[in-house]
């Protein structure tokens, strides 16, 4: 009964009924009301994710918006469109069949109240949509949520002011002002533009989203070129979100739906939630341009008759098509090896596919066809395979062949379905993005020395050349950079050279810079100067340059402007060395629970630790560990969201316990090394004792003491791994990388590692990989930047 497109008849066939006084008052018709594009600029969202502007019609007369290019050049955004002269109310216009009474257990009283006040307030609605045509704007909530609403009465205030149910809970904010609006004056549309439930009109892999993957995009990407120093072996992937998939799998629904019944309808209730598909299309029989928006107030339901999706989808079939075949050519032409003839025959033979290519796909003559019936896709398909196939991998030739002859069950008497038609598009496409992908990941390759080459000078320029750079731009590297040097002069630090120590003060200008540079980045990594987020964004090498690292930029205010690159990077590390740290303070718990006294005894002195129970130790800590188990020596920014600040309870909770359960292994295995060798267990009985209850009650209260940031053991136990780690780095980059100011040594010969101090032994392999990653960061750095700090503007007074 709720489906109008089973229900009506033709708009202009019906003559006008009147109803009696008894009649339901629900029987109002639902009405299709019109409205101006509101202004894209004025939403608080991102546009790129706005559908086309929401058009409001009236009837089937005036379903589309005036052209961009209309006659008034200077016309607003937000300007009325032309309307139709027929409106609900007047007595010519045509009703709907009147729907069968709903019998519902009210009072006399309560009836009759309805009677005299759900017409009128209905028709204040259907007035107000109405007059409102050129006074729509979109509204932002606290929350974030962006509306349609407009004033009314239009250009004043009214305190009984018809709302569209009760749309306005919370008071919203118009994204142009601070102050409030009062939701009494508002009539309010409550559909989210970008709503995950509204399917995208274009395809979710098209050219725009694969446009990043192109030879000149990657070379443009300062992100992507500075990761690749890091790894060599870094490549592209297909995105595998859940959010994609469930957008996807939404737009091609959405497709199937159209293709079957030619509907492109999507409902929500009045609270802007998806309810069930009540169709407009016999009323609006034609897909608009532009979204439409079918007020049906009685049923407390909004339908969008949405544009269709049919004729996008084979455009960018086509474009991605046409822009997968022409980077071979590029290739090619650029290969010293290809010689005049061969570039001559690609260019060729890329102009006859791109022909062929158009011919299949020409858009017009497929909806054509498609509106008779008489569609056949197996023929563009085969054409399809043979072009992919000559420029795809041999690995993606058994993709090729089963898209094509799932395309081929669509031929007339093959016994094939809409639902197969569309799967064998849906492979096509994501067939393309992995093609798209491996050519990629070629181009990575094959630019790979140029990239390095390229990198400092490429670097350099885009960290002059960036946006937001401010009056002082290196102001906080100044700062970082001498109070690195600062550090290393007050603390009389000794160059451990093969010969003799050097102090830090009488070595050159340039290599006190190195060591300033690397005692900084090692400060950083222990002593993050802002607040460290847990889950660290991750940043997509394949976004734009220009929306690369801002939000992880203003996360780390305090950071050095010449790391702007590496800010996740340092977020890792310095999650890392607390990890590392709080490992280290679990096997010093152990080794104090081996020695510790009851009730006034002598500490116990017969008790030897060997290296292998330390490690056997160490791996059951890192197993039994939380995630994040170093969390307690971190900085955390408490959160303004009060759902993220529960989840944050939550996890802090998890963590607890955690940690709870690792102390209680620790005391059991102190526990059982304690006893005698004539009591401990047999292999045949490997079960884990209970600890000593003063064991256990001790490894509680130490944890208790220690697990903290400002606990004095956890500060000496950090500054023992700083320095370690800072004698591997300068070990690596100062002596084994030949910028040794003494030239004692030869270039190629490795001067032994430090030795690690009492307490440590267990955790150098942890201590060596975080040292090496350190040293490749410094390399790098200083091989951009050094020539910078050596400048007398950062290095005056030294």
């Amino acid at each position: 009964m709720d489906d109008i497109a089973h229900e009506s008849v033709p708009l202009h066939s019906l003559p006008r009924k009147r109803k009696a006084d008894s009649d339901d008052a629900c029987d109002n018709s639902d009405i299709v009301c019109p409205s101006p594009a509101p202004s894209i600029h004025e939403l608080a969202t991102s546009p790129s994710k706005l559908p086309a502007p929401l058009s409001v019609q009236t009837n089937t007369s005036s379903l589309r918006w005036p052209p961009e290019d209309g006659p008034s050049a200077n016309a607003s955004p937000l300007s009325p469109s032309p309307s139709s002269s027929t409106s609900p109310t007047d007595p010519g216009s045509p009703s709907r069949t009147k729907r069968p009474r709903i019998d519902t257990c009210l009072t006399p009283t309560a009836a009759k109240s309805r009677k005299r006040s759900e017409p009128r307030r209905t028709q204040d609605v259907i007035s107000a949509l109405e007059s409102l045509k050129g006074d729509w704007r979109w509204i932002t909530y606290p929350s974030g949520e962006t509306r349609l609403a407009a004033s009314w009465p239009p250009g004043g205030h009214c305190r009984d002011a018809p709302i569209l149910d009760e749309l306005c809970p919370v008071t919203p904010t118009s994204p142009g002002s601070a102050s409030p609006i009062s939701s009494s004056s508002r009539i309010v549309i409550p559909i989210d533009p970008c709503s995950p439930y509204i399917p995208v009109r274009n395809p979710p892999i098209n050219k725009d989203t694969l446009k990043e993957l192109d030879l000149d995009a990657i070379l443009r990407n300062p992100q992507l070129r500075h990761d690749f120093l890091f790894d060599s072996g870094l490549q592209f992937r297909a995105a595998a979100s859940r959010r994609k998939r469930e957008q996807a799998d939404t737009y091609w629904k959405a497709v199937l739906t159209e293709l079957e019944s030619g509907c492109t309808c999507v409902t929500f209730d009045t609270h802007g939630k998806p309810s069930g598909c009540v169709c407009v299309c016999r009323r609006l029989p034609t897909p608009p341009a532009d979204p439409i928006i079918a007020c049906l107030p009685l049923r407390r339901r909004l339908t969008l008759r949405m544009p269709s999706r049919i004729k996008p989808l084979l455009q960018e079939l086509l474009l991605v098509l046409l822009s997968i075949i022409s980077p071979q050519t590029a290739l090619v032409s650029t290969s010293p090896q290809s010689g005049k003839t061969s570039i001559q025959d690609r260019l060729k033979q890329q102009q006859e596919q791109a022909q062929s290519l158009r011919a299949v796909l020409d858009v017009d003559l497929i909806e054509q066809e498609m509106r008779h019936g008489l569609f056949d896709p197996s023929g563009a398909f085969d054409v399809i395979g043979q072009i992919l196939k000559s420029h795809c991998a041999p690995m993606r030739d058994q993709a090729v062949d089963a898209m094509v002859q799932l395309a081929k069950t669509c031929a007339p008497g093959a016994g094939g379905s809409k639902a197969d038609a569309v799967r064998a598009i849906r492979e096509c496409f994501e067939l393309l993005e992995l093609m798209k992908l491996d050519i990629a990941n070629h181009q990575m390759q094959t630019y790979r020395p140029y990239i390095i080459h390229m990198s400092p000078n490429f670097e350099l320029r885009t960290f002059k050349e960036r946006p937001n750079r401010g009056l002082a731009p290196v102001m906080i590297t100044e700062q970082w950079l001498t109070s690195a040097h600062r550090r290393l002069a007050d603390s009389d630090y000794k160059l451990a050279l093969p010969d003799r120590p050097l102090p830090f003060m009488m070595l050159g200008k340039r290599s006190r810079v190195i060591l300033s540079v690397i005692r900084g980045l090692v400060d950083l990594v222990f002593s993050p100067p802002s607040p460290v987020p847990l889950s660290s964004p991750v940043i997509t090498t394949t976004s734009p340059s220009h929306q690369l690292v801002p939000n992880i930029v203003a996360q780390l205010p305090d950071y050095p402007e010449t790391l702007f690159l590496d800010h996740s990077r340092l977020i890792q590390l310095t999650k890392d060395a607390a990890d590392v740290t709080s490992v280290y303070l679990l096997l010093m718990l152990y080794r104090q629970l081996l020695v510790s006294s009851h009730q006034g005894a002598a500490p116990r002195r017969d008790v030897h630790i060997e290296d292998i129970d330390m490690q056997a130790i160490k791996k059951e800590i890192l197993e039994l560990a939380p995630r994040n188990v170093g969390r307690c020596f971190l900085r955390v920014r408490p959160s303004s969201d009060p759902q993220s600040s529960q989840a944050e309870a939550r996890e802090f909770e998890k963590w607890r316990s955690g940690m709870q359960s690792v102390v209680l292994q620790v005391a059991s295995r102190a526990s059982e090394a304690r006893q005698p060798p004539s009591t401990a267990p047999s292999s045949s009985n490997l079960g884990l004792r209970a600890p000593e209850p003063h064991l256990l009650k001790v490894a509680e209260s130490w944890s208790d003491s220690h697990f903290k940031l400002e606990s004095p053991l956890s500060s000496l136990m950090r500054d023992r791994l700083r320095d370690a780690v800072l004698d591997m780095v300068v070990q690596t980059v100062f002596i084994r990388g030949n910028s040794n100011p003494l030239a004692s040594s030869p270039s190629g010969e490795q001067q032994p590692a430090r030795k690690l101090a009492t307490g440590m032994e267990p955790l150098s392999p942890e201590i060596r990989q975080l040292s090496e990653r350190l040293s490749k960061l410094a390399v790098l750095h200083l091989n951009v930047y050094q020539t910078l700090y050596e400048q007398d503007d950062f290095s005056a007074g030294w």
